[in-house]
């Protein structure tokens, strides 16, 4: 008896045993695979920095069409050097081009990069700010907004070419011209090129803390424009009508229309009345910025603007609301929180901590969660001063962030 119990405990440490070893043999092999990612990430920061220099020392402002074309040669230069698929798509009414590059695996699953070669910055700005690299920061406009994000998305494509890597069913790469201005000859591109798609991951950059962004509000462009009647200022103003007391009065009684439980913020930021000062404004013309994270609140704006406005100061005065709804929100939810803890779980291979946000900022990652898929924004460079010529990426950040990317293209695009 005793011999036969010794036996199957003998025989179960042996199955125990034998599970340990090969899990312990199976995180060597992932730790094994993870250090030549890395290392193969690390490597490509010097030719990601080469190229970055040449393509941020071109201006390509949205609607700059000689830029945006040098820009986007050199980009679909370097997709096709991935063996990449590429296609070019007219952004009318923009000027430029969408690029669209493909590449076809042996997997399933489908995911889309994005991002974009316009700037903010206007043209011969770029000789004003060249590309420099002080003290451990690359300095450049465009830098990280957005062309360190296409250059990153390029590098770990080449990573996965390298690798062999083939276990995703199709990679796409949308790189649009118009995003720094509503992406509108591209938001329809990028709708219906999402939804064919199971995840998508955004090339916008990461903040100085190291973050990616799990939520963004959608943007809304408000105001009104009011008809009143020019008159003399000094000889006769009773025979006027004040379009621009009428416009003041608006903008004070709509200016509360926010509401903080919902994160919904109005703010009137552009005021236009009058161009001679002895004459009475026969018109005005107000606008507000206005920020969402859950689409019914654009419907409730609409109305209450409207309401609202039936008050006047001057019944004289003839009022337009103005009311156009731009990129969706993308709010917080379950599957952009599993991507998150994802991209935490790689960033925690090589000792980092990934932090996460929200934004109130827009970017095409609103269109492609609009259409319900699965979304990860701020996946490019690290760094700061983002519109300004103060614009930077840390270097320290950069072959992370490329393994990254690498790595959630290749767990997510080999998963069932």
């Amino acid at each position: 008896m005793r011999l036969r119990i010794s036996c199957v405990i003998g025989g179960l440490f042996g199955v125990i045993l034998s599970v340990f070893l090969l899990l312990l043999q199976s995180h060597f092999v992932v730790a094994a695979s993870d250090t030549v990612v890395y290392d193969k990430a690390q490597k490509a920061q010097s030719g990601f920095l080469a190229i970055l220099e040449t393509l941020v020392n071109i201006d390509s402002a949205t609607g700059d069409q000689q830029g945006l074309t040098q820009v986007e040669n050199l980009v679909i230069e370097q997709l096709k050097s991935v063996d990449a698929d590429v296609k070019t798509i007219d952004a009318t009414p923009s000027a430029g081009r969408n690029i669209l590059a493909t590449i076809q695996g042996t997997g399933k699953r489908k995911i889309l990069l994005l991002a974009h070669t316009d700037t903010v910055f206007d043209k011969e700005k770029a000789a004003q700010h060249p590309f420099k690299i002080v003290d451990g920061k690359a300095y450049g406009l465009g830098v990280m907004d957005d062309k360190g994000g296409i250059l990153l998305g390029i590098e770990a494509l080449k990573i996965l070419r390298e690798l062999n890597f083939q276990e995703f069913g199709t990679i796409t790469f949308l790189i649009n011209p118009d995003e720094e201005k509503g992406s509108l000859g591209s938001r329809e591109l990028i709708k219906e090129t999402a939804k064919k798609h199971d995840i998508a991951l955004v090339l916008e950059f990461g903040s100085p803390e190291d973050k990616v962004t799990s939520w963004r509000k959608g943007i809304g462009y408000y105001g009104l424009e009011v008809k009143g009647r020019a008159a003399h200022a000094g000889a006769e103003p009773e025979k006027g009508c004040n379009a621009l007391l009428e416009a003041a009065f608006q903008t004070l009684q709509l200016r509360n229309l926010g509401d903080r439980n919902k994160q919904t913020t109005v703010n009137f930021t552009v005021f236009q009345a009058g161009d001679r000062r002895n004459i009475i404004p026969d018109s005005a013309k107000v606008q507000a910025d206005v920020r969402v994270l859950q689409a019914q609140e654009y419907t409730r704006l609409e109305r209450d603007f409207t309401r609202l406005s039936q008050n006047k100061l001057l019944p004289c005065t003839e009022i337009k609301v103005i009311s156009e709804r731009g990129r969706p929100p993308f709010p917080p939810n379950a599957k952009t929180d599993a991507l998150v803890k994802k991209a935490q779980a790689i960033y925690q291979t090589i000792g980092l901590k990934l932090g996460v946000e929200g934004s109130g900022g827009g970017t095409d990652g609103n269109y492609a969660a609009s259409v319900g898929t699965s979304t990860l924004d701020a996946l490019g460079p690290v760094g700061g001063g983002a519109h300004s010529p103060d614009e930077y990426i840390n270097l320290d950040r950069i072959a992370p962030r490329i393994y990254l990317l690498t790595k959630l293209l290749m767990d997510l695009g080999s998963a069932n």
